[in-house]
């Protein structure tokens, strides 16, 4: 019922959406601030040589719009939580209890200094989002991007959501299409995935629950 009334609300009702937004995003920041303080280091524990975890900042926006602007049309078949122009992400970065994380793939001659043709940008190849609530829950929605599929970001991300939901001690739940199999696959990699309900469009409403405690 909660999923279906935010959904009515974003798409028929917008200003009230995101008044609503504004007084959610305090009183969750006021119950979760301390705890909150502990996601950088789990960030740390995800950095490798080939990428790194980064928190959504009004200084990484653009870096994040453009992945979202190369992705065909298909990518965005099972995957439509908010818009994905500079200007919505500004939105959806001022909101403390939008967590949203991205996987960045640092420059690749800094990595390999004798390639001139290799970008000389960081680009994001993943993004993750928790949209959370005071009251202990969130929901949660990733992408990858369309030219590093199958190289386990999926994973990783799931991984690192599930984890920072542990140490924030909230349920996390989602929608997964039966027709999108790597993602579904991806989710039972990391997680006991329960299906709460399923729709006539073929999406399921599911809980991802963890098969280990991340936090104590």
């Amino acid at each position: 019922m909660l999923y279906r009334i935010a959904h009515l609300l974003r798409d028929r009702c917008p200003q009230v959406w995101n008044f609503l937004g504004i007084i959610l995003s305090s009183l969750f920041n006021a119950r979760y601030r301390r705890k909150l303080m502990q996601i950088p280091l789990i960030l740390d524990k995800y950095k490798t040589k080939q990428y790194l975890i980064a928190a959504l900042d009004e200084t990484n926006i653009p870096l994040l719009a453009s992945m979202f602007a190369r992705q065909p049309k298909e990518a965005f078949a099972y995957f439509r939580p908010h818009g994905f122009d500079a200007a919505s992400l500004k939105i959806l970065a001022k909101d403390k209890s939008f967590l949203a994380f991205m996987v960045i793939e640092p420059p690749r001659n800094s990595i390999i200094a004798d390639d001139k043709n290799e970008s000389t940008e960081p680009e994001v190849i993943g993004y993750f989002f928790m949209r959370s609530y005071f009251w202990g829950k969130c929901f949660r929605g990733y992408m990858t991007d369309c030219r590093h599929r199958r190289m386990g970001i999926n994973k990783m991300m799931n991984q690192c959501a599930t984890e920072i939901a542990s140490c924030l001690q909230m349920e996390t739940y989602g929608t997964i299409s039966r027709n999108n199999i790597a993602s579904l696959k991806s989710a039972e990699a990391v997680n006991e995935v329960r299906v709460i309900k399923e729709f006539p469009n073929g999406d399921m409403y599911v809980q991802y629950l963890p098969k280990s405690s991340e936090c104590s």
